[in-house]
């Protein structure tokens, strides 16, 4: 009969509960959040018994599952990482005064984070515009090297010409 009277008197228990925190609590959001906890709280408590009466244990812990990092959609992320800074650094590289400049990116798009190994700049059909002050290939070069390295991201990363 002890059993009966726990379990009874634990669903007295979360029913008062309930009931002084509808009290406490204003009306609005919260409220409305606190009833279903309570509501779902309280039906956990009734049905508490039902296992001992089934013979049987319920068990309330969520299955531990290693997760995974989908590596198809972390290259999906990292080359459309990878072409947005391509965008990026040749519209910068446009601003400066240079166009029809080249510009790709090598890096390992399969890991979690972006490992950027090496910046290739085509400067075969650059057009030096009227705002570009020295119109020759090594001046363009430097001033692609100074936009590149001035990106933190391309810290360490190797420009290479062509």
């Amino acid at each position: 009969m002890s059993a009966v009277s726990g379990w009874l008197l634990a669903i007295a228990g979360v029913v008062l509960l309930s009931v002084l925190s509808e009290f406490i609590l204003p009306e609005g959001g919260i409220n409305r959040y606190v009833k279903v906890i309570f509501a779902i709280f309280t039906l956990f408590v009734v049905i508490s018994p039902l296992p001992a009466l089934l013979n049987k244990e319920i068990d309330f812990t969520f299955p531990n599952y290693d997760y995974a990092l989908q590596e198809d959609y972390l290259h999906k992320v990292n080359l459309s990482k990878l072409s947005a800074i391509e965008e990026d650094l040749s519209y910068e590289i446009e601003a400066s005064g240079l166009k029809n400049v080249s510009v790709s990116i090598s890096a390992n798009a399969y890991c979690e984070s972006l490992d950027i190994y090496e910046v290739v700049v085509n400067l075969d059909k650059v057009e030096y515009s009227s705002e570009f002050e020295n119109k020759n290939i090594s001046s363009a070069k430097r001033k692609i090297e100074d936009i590149i390295l001035s990106i933190p991201i391309f810290d360490g990363v190797i420009v290479t010409f062509v």
